[in-house]
This record gives C-alpha cells, sequence and structure tokens, in this order.
C-alpha cells in the first residue's frame, strides 16, 4: 500500500471537509487586540474596568481636574505627549484607547444605522464610567479629543448622549464625509460648553474643511464659547490650551 505523506493528508482533510488544525479553529484577535498590547507594560499604562487605559497623577500641589484624551485611531502615542503639560497645572489625564471602528462609521450611514448606534452607546458609556472612577469630587471635567474621536463626542454631546464636560477641546476633528461634518458644524455652533477648536495647517483635507464648515457655522450662530484657532506645528497645542484655561479663569 503508498505511503502518503503528512502535508498531502492535511491538504486532503482540508479539501475533504475533515479535521482542521487548531491553527485554523481560532478566531481572529480583535482589531484593537495588538493596539492593547503594545501599551500594555508601558509607565502610565493601566487596568481600568477591564480595559487598557493610560493614566497619570498631577504634579502641581492642587488638583484642578480630570483630563479625559480621546485619540484618534493609531493616534494614541501622539495625544499622550500633551499630558505633561496638563499634569503640571494640575490635572490628571485619563486616555482612553480609541476603537478601529470610529473610523469607519458615518453617521449619516442609514444601512448601518444598528452598529452606528452600538457604537455610539458603547463609546459614550466607556467615557462616562470610566472617567466617573478617576475623577475626583470638586475638580472640573475636562475633554480634549482628537481626530474623529473629537467629532464622536461633539456628536455625543450635542444628542444628549454624553453628559457635557466642563470643557472641551477639539483637535483636527473630523468625520470622513462632508455631509456629517456640516451636521457637526451646527452641532458645535449650537453649544453652549467652552470650546476650543484646534487644527494643524498642513493636516489633511478632511480636518481642514471640517475645521472652516465649524467655524463659518459658529460665526452665524455668534457663539462666544467657541474659540478657533489654527497650529503651524502639534508643539503649540500646550500652550493654547493652557492660554485658553487662563482665559477661562481655570488657571
Amino acid at each position: 500500500m503508498a505511503r502518503v505523506s503528512l502535508p498531502l493528508l492535511l491538504s486532503l482533510c482540508s479539501l475533504s471537509g475533515g479535521p482542521l488544525l487548531a491553527s485554523e479553529l481560532t478566531p481572529p484577535p480583535p482589531a484593537d487586540h495588538w493596539q492593547s498590547r503594545d501599551w500594555q507594560g508601558l509607565p502610565g499604562a493601566s487596568q481600568l474596568e477591564k480595559q487598557t487605559v493610560l493614566f497619570a497623577k498631577h504634579d502641581s500641589n492642587s488638583y484642578l481636574g480630570l483630563a479625559i484624551l480621546l485619540p484618534d485611531w493609531q493616534r494614541s502615542g501622539q495625544l499622550w505627549q500633551l499630558t505633561r503639560q496638563l499634569t503640571r497645572v494640575g490635572f490628571d489625564t485619563l486616555l482612553l484607547l480609541p476603537s478601529p471602528n470610529q473610523t469607519e462609521l458615518d453617521p449619516t450611514a442609514e444601512k448601518k444605522q444598528q452598529g452606528i448606534d452600538a457604537f455610539r452607546k458603547q463609546f459614550a458609556e466607556r467615557i462616562v464610567q470610566l472617567g466617573d472612577a478617576k475623577w475626583q469630587a470638586g475638580g472640573f471635567k475636562l475633554l480634549l479629543a482628537q481626530g474623529t474621536s473629537a467629532a464622536w463626542v461633539s456628536n455625543l454631546i450635542a444628542s444628549e448622549q454624553l453628559p457635557a464636560p466642563d470643557a472641551l477641546v477639539l483637535l483636527d476633528g473630523f468625520f470622513p464625509n462632508s455631509q456629517s461634518n456640516q451636521t457637526l458644524a451646527k452641532q458645535v455652533a449650537q453649544g453652549t460648553i467652552p470650546t476650543l477648536d484646534l487644527y494643524q495647517e498642513q493636516g489633511g483635507n478632511w480636518p481642514l474643511q471640517a475645521a472652516e464648515q465649524r467655524r463659518e457655522e459658529s460665526r452665524r450662530s455668534h457663539n462666544l464659547n467657541y474659540r478657533p484657532y489654527a497650529l503651524m506645528e502639534l508643539d503649540e497645542a500646550p500652550g493654547r490650551i493652557q492660554g485658553w484655561l487662563t482665559h477661562l479663569g481655570w488657571l
């Protein structure tokens, strides 16, 4: 009787619907698995409500509040660099790792509304739950959100699915859709919380177009709580945020 090699036998089993290898039965890891793994073990990384977060305590003598940082997908390290200045002036900082879904979903896509509603609910619950776990009574709540996180957060606040913070900082906020950005612009223009809208002059087309739409709508609405500012470089952001907080009377 002829002998059959192991590779050929496995191939035949696969074609015939026979047993598969264990590796073939293992489902792929979640899209954010490697992101969480990359941050684990680094300074500031910790587990909060079974989620990987980055947390830093304030360096000053007095506690000013909690700054919740919401980066865009694959931009966590970029936003985390802003924490040093915030901790120096009295903020504890809490960075929530982003979801890849936030860059793929469009709030105007009616066919995907079920998935959009699920994401919005989960995103809002994460911010509230993890933020409340680190916030100390008597302090301010500052939200600093970037890219699509900034767009989703503004959308959630406007629809009252997320309690409004004491102040909001947007950094290159945008949706990758013109109609969604126009809706976002109207929501920001009608907002009542102090909002600092930072955008990089050398940013991409979507962030620049979205920022322009927000400026125009806020100008029409005479929104005195809205402050836009163009950045030549991202390194300017900490100084602009500190100056704005001083203007608000927080510092």
